[in-house]
């Protein structure tokens, strides 16, 4: 087998001086050159090999301050290529060598793979996680958050147990225990706390007309309650923390995360998914109650009117989109209800309007 001639510098490990030499390459086998008046030979299993942009650096396995640096763009790729022959590459340098196209195609496969497992895997974990979870939990990140909200909220007495008495002629089809709380804000503004306690801004009060809305507003706030939207939405902020911290190591991270979203929970932006199961269970429970579940739509109608400029926060929250809408109205019109007057509702409802 012929061998080629080429020039190269040598690194000889005990001085940052390299030395020209000339090199006998014999592809696939060996490259040979004279040191000091001796003949070296580098076998290919002996050596390894990096290429680093218009440079190829060889390197003793056994000795990596011993090297050699060729800068000669075909010497270049003839020792290369031979040493891919050889299978004499490092995996590390095969990836490399795959180019930009590999890059660019492994990029998107791993957003792709985490983008998956964020839209199908953690809401699994996180409804497995809520079945496991006792509802002792709920109660108290709610009672805790309301302790903490207490001090700040302007709680009217008159117009809760008002409130509270409309509510207990309502059947909610859950067993937990359901608080209704009218708070003095004129924001437009309802919410939940996982311990079930339901808080209505006068502000929202203000804008809904008739019973059957307020109906409406807290069957869905309940099946938040009911189905337990919360406590999944912080197991998917927990779970996706989980696989982060399990990546980073930051194990630690974790409970800082679940004190951050408890600390929230009153602001949660619920997904579109947890929106429409509530807006359904809410149609649900005005039709068990025979109360006419236009007023869901209507709800929907009236906030979505009063939006205006600034977004009040209950569609920043519950976004009350044209899709929400269009559900309820498919919800009322594909399925059969009978509604009755319930003066009693109706008389409270004019009571919390004083």
């Amino acid at each position: 087998m012929s061998f080629t001639k080429a020039y190269g510098k040598y690194f000889d490990g005990h001085t940052s001086k390299p030395y020209n030499v000339e090199l006998e390459i014999w592809p696939e086998k060996k490259i040979s050159f004279f040191y000091n008046n001796r003949k070296l030979n580098w076998n290919f299993e002996e050596i390894s090999f990096e290429k680093n942009s218009d440079t190829l650096y060889i390197t003793k396995k056994e000795n990596h301050a011993e090297s050699l640096r060729i800068d000669n763009p075909y010497v270049i790729n003839l020792i290369y290529q031979s040493a891919k022959k050889s299978r004499n590459i490092s995996w590390y340098q095969n990836i490399l060598d795959l180019g930009f196209k590999f890059y660019a195609i492994a990029t998107i496969t791993v957003v792709a793979a985490i983008a998956l497992f964020y839209v199908f895997v953690i809401p699994w974990m996180s409804e497995r996680v809520t079945e496991i979870t006792p509802v002792e939990f709920d109660n108290k990140i709610g009672d805790s958050q309301y302790n903490q909200m207490e001090s700040i909220l302007e709680i009217d007495q008159k117009k809760s147990r008002i409130l509270q008495e409309f509510a207990s002629n309502i059947d909610f089809e859950t067993s937990r225990k359901l608080t209704f709380k009218v708070v003095n804000d004129s924001e437009v503004n309802a919410y939940v706390l996982p311990n079930g306690t339901i808080l209505v801004h006068s502000g929202i009060l203000d804008k809904i007309s008739n019973y059957e809305q307020l109906a409406a507003l807290l069957g869905h706030e309940a099946t938040h309650v009911k189905e337990r939207h919360s406590v999944k939405i912080l197991s998917r902020a927990i779970s996706g923390y989980i696989i982060v911290s399990a990546l980073t190591g930051d194990v630690n991270g974790i409970m800082s995360t679940i004190a951050d979203n408890a600390n929230q929970l009153n602001n949660l932006s619920y997904s579109r998914d947890f929106e429409e199961s509530s807006d359904a269970g809410s149609y649900q429970i005005l039709r068990k109650n025979k109360i006419n579940p236009k007023g869901l739509e209507e709800l929907f109608s009236i906030l979505k009117e009063k939006e205006g400029l600034e977004i009040p926060k209950i569609l920043s929250t519950h976004p009350i989109t044209n899709d929400r809408i269009n559900f309820a109205k498919k919800l009322i019109h594909q399925n059969e209800y009978t509604s009755i007057p319930h003066q009693e509702l109706e008389q409270l409802f004019t009571e919390l309007k004083k």
